[in-house]
């Protein structure tokens, strides 16, 4: 029976590494690592001008610049209406990937997706061959491999859709296509070594197949010799006990 547990786990990954591939097209498309880098340049501004006016306050402090302090005022205590709950501020990532990081995580993205996508597709021939070769194929094996044929269909579509599009980022396109030609000639080359061992594997189960049934012939062969021999024997000691 099939393991549902590993079979979904390898889907999840598969999937995140889609996920992967899919924020990397993001962030190179339409300069948006560009606008994060402008907004993390803007942050980190603001905060050089909060610094400044904070180590300003305090040299002004020691050193009495400014207007001499005035008597303080009475405080009159009032009720103050209820604050007004201050409005989020955007937060940004401390580390803006650059261009060559974002290129290189797609590249394990896409190395993990197809590693993950192979594993999933040989777990699906090998186990179909063995279903469809039962005499009463367990129902729960049939829903998984419908299962894990559902997620390589799917997700294979919609990368192969995402990366055909005219929004892929001039810098993994062409590396896209490279890997593709060179995925598609080494799966072409396997398949072909894969039959050229299936045609071997069979040749050599024939001739073994044929030297056993030649074994067969000599020993029937040799046994029948041997019984014609024992009958001549057998009657040539009867003609001499009756001489």
């Amino acid at each position: 029976m099939l393991d549902p547990i590993s079979i979904g786990l390898a889907i999840k990954a598969m999937q995140t590494a889609y996920t992967g591939i899919q924020y990397c097209c993001e962030a190179l498309a339409d300069g948006k690592v560009q606008v994060q880098k402008i907004r993390k340049a803007a942050e980190d501004a603001q905060v050089i001008v909060k610094e400044v006016k904070s180590a300003w306050s305090i040299i002004s402090s020691l050193f009495r610049f400014g207007k001499p302090a005035q008597a303080a005022a009475p405080v009159v205590q009032t009720a103050q209406p209820a604050a007004a709950k201050p409005k989020p501020k955007d937060v940004y990532i401390r580390h803006v990937p650059t261009e060559a990081e974002i290129v290189q995580k797609f590249v394990d993205n896409v190395g993990d997706f197809y590693h993950h996508y192979r594993n999933l597709s040989e777990i699906y021939e090998t186990k179909s061959e063995e279903v469809y070769a039962m005499d009463r194929p367990d129902p729960r094996d049939i829903l998984l491999l419908s299962q894990i044929k559902h997620a390589l269909d799917g997700s294979y579509m919609k990368l192969s859709g995402m990366m055909r599009g005219a929004n892929v980022p001039p810098q993994l396109g062409p590396l896209w296509d490279n890997f593709n030609k060179l995925y598609d000639d080494a799966t072409e080359k396997q398949a072909a070594r894969r039959e050229r061992e299936r045609l071997k594997r069979q040749q050599d189960s024939w001739q073994r197949k044929e030297a056993y049934d030649d074994k067969v012939d000599l020993g029937i062969g040799l046994f029948l010799t041997l019984v014609f021999l024992l009958e001549l024997w057998a009657l040539w000691i009867k003609l001499f006990i009756r001489e």
